[in-house]
């Protein structure tokens, strides 16, 4: 089991590094290809945090109630920040391509927008989620340390993004330095995260 575990940590930092390299390439380049990296990235990493995660929470033997609550909020993230990016990706882009006047408020990365709201709600109110249910559910006090810590950053960021987008960035240091910061705590253990 504990095979498993580490590969599936370094599943989530190879995600997370990979991840981050997107966000710098856009934010040194500025360009559509640089974009679509990034917003693909963040689609591709919902879907490896929800795998990453459900094998902890299942290797720590979380509770059913737990899992369930954990798995919906996972699902939520998933679901949303696909429905914003896929949209930004495949509709809104090819309709500023195509020289049609899309309105801010329906693009990805504009502050105050549909999207970004949508973005915001999977990062910080349903991965927030995600991380208060993993401490809830579970017995390990490292990981529910780590957990609770990024639900508090997830959901501080959500708030704050109602009254300012640089509200918003303790989100991503929940999420992604916090879950980069669990998946080497799991790969540093000598034996899996469960009951002991």
């Amino acid at each position: 089991m504990i095979q498993k575990t580490k590969k599936y940590a370094c599943i989530g930092i190879i995600c997370d590094v990979l991840y981050f390299l997107s966000v710098s390439l856009f934010l040194i380049l500025k360009t559509e290809a640089a974009l679509t990296i990034w917003e693909s990235m963040t689609v591709i990493g919902a879907f490896v945090m929800m795998i990453v995660l459900t094998v902890f929470a299942e290797v720590c033997q979380i509770k059913k109630f737990f899992y369930r609550l954990m798995l919906i909020s996972l699902s939520g993230t998933l679901f949303l920040t696909s429905a914003a990016h896929i949209t930004s990706i495949g509709v809104i882009r090819k309709l500023i391509s195509q020289g049609v006047s899309v309105p801010d408020y329906f693009r990805i990365g504009f502050y105050p927008s549909i999207e970004m709201t949508v973005d915001y709600t999977a990062w910080g109110l349903f991965m927030g989620c995600a991380f208060l249910f993993l401490f809830l559910g579970i017995k390990d006090k490292a990981l529910r340390i780590i957990s609770l810590l990024c639900c508090i950053l997830c959901f501080i960021g959500f708030i704050g993004s109602f009254f300012s987008e640089s509200l918003w960035y303790p989100a991503p240091v929940g999420y992604g330095a916090g879950f980069l910061i669990m998946c080497i705590h799991v790969l540093k253990r000598k034996h899996d995260p469960d009951l002991s």
